[in-house]
């Protein structure tokens, strides 16, 4: 494994400094030949090193490296002390934020430009976006099939912000992280609802991979927030302590998933969801899966009752 990455030397870099190191006054050529390199592959990996002088070229003595331990010190201290001051060069940056965001809402304000009900989102732009969008809306953030991770994300949540993330279960298993996370079966399209004034949606419906577009129109983000929550409510929970595994096994069931496709969505166990399932097959007196379907539905038919 390279070593020296880091310092923007590459594996062959490594190679050659490793050899020098083993054989001190060696010229080029001579390593060339013992590693079996071309005259370029070797030149590269010894301007990589000389980069950072951690090899001297002598016609009189060939290449030689001073001690790893001081050279190598020398070149992490000199980054380090470059990276102290960049992080010193976006902590300024930062801090200048709240300043362009009240230049952003003035504009916002003061403008008489209204934006389209329908913007085209290329794919490599829908992080971006997802991010903007985050920043410059409000109320609950609705995530269908669309993980809701991302840099700004972490402030909306400390700041109170509510989210909701349905996951499908063909995707597989998922960290829910800080977010409050259903399973769904199967999800029939990927959007993100930013309050009730934005959708992010894909272009073409249950397509996955591709574009996106942004959509303003009332009605129609409406209708996106109506099917979240529809989607929300018939979603099963995921598994985090024993009760929320077992709603979510139940859940599951009903919308006809196998035990294998349970386990996935839930992140446990095939042996874990039929050990829960049989649990609840002696808890309810019934011998097959079916009959279980059958004694969930007289419960809750009482309960509705």
């Amino acid at each position: 494994m390279a070593r020296l990455t880091a310092l923007e030397i590459g594996p062959d870099g490594e190679t050659l400094y490793r050899a020098v190191l083993r054989q001190p006054g060696l010229a080029l050529e001579r390593h060339r030949a013992v590693l079996g390199w071309s005259l370029p592959q070797v030149s590269a990996a010894l301007e990589e090193l000389r980069a950072h002088r951690l090899v001297r070229v002598s016609g009189e003595t060939g290449l030689i490296a001073d001690h790893p331990r001081a050279a190598l010190e020398r070149v992490v201290s000199a980054q380090e002390a470059q990276l102290a001051t960049r992080r010193q060069e976006l902590a300024r940056v930062r801090d200048a934020i709240d300043a362009f965001v009240s230049d952003y809402v003035a504009g916002q304000t003061l403008s008489t430009t209204t934006l389209p009900s329908r913007e085209h989102v290329e794919a490599g732009d829908v992080a971006a976006t997802y991010e903007h969008l985050l920043a410059a809306t409000a109320g609950e953030v609705r995530c269908c099939g669309v993980s809701p991770a991302g840099p700004g994300v972490a402030a909306q949540l400390a700041a109170g912000r509510s989210v909701r993330w349905l996951h499908s279960a063909t995707d597989g298993p998922v960290d829910p992280g800080d977010f409050d996370l259903r399973i769904a079966a199967v999800l029939p399209t990927r959007f993100v609802c930013f309050g009730v004034d934005v959708a992010l949606t894909a272009a073409e419906w249950g397509s996955p991979d591709r574009d996106f577009v942004v959509l303003r129109d009332p009605v129609v983000v409406a209708a996106f927030v109506e099917l979240f929550d529809r989607l929300w409510a018939t979603a099963a929970p995921m598994a985090g302590t024993s009760d929320s595994l077992t709603t979510g096994v139940l859940e599951l069931m009903r919308q006809g998933l196998k035990d294998e496709a349970i386990a996935r969505a839930q992140g446990v166990s095939l042996r874990t969801v039929r050990r829960r399932i049989a649990d609840l097959m002696a808890e309810h007196g019934v011998d097959t899966r079916f009959q279980l379907a059958l004694k969930l539905i007289e419960r809750e038919s009482t309960d509705d009752g």
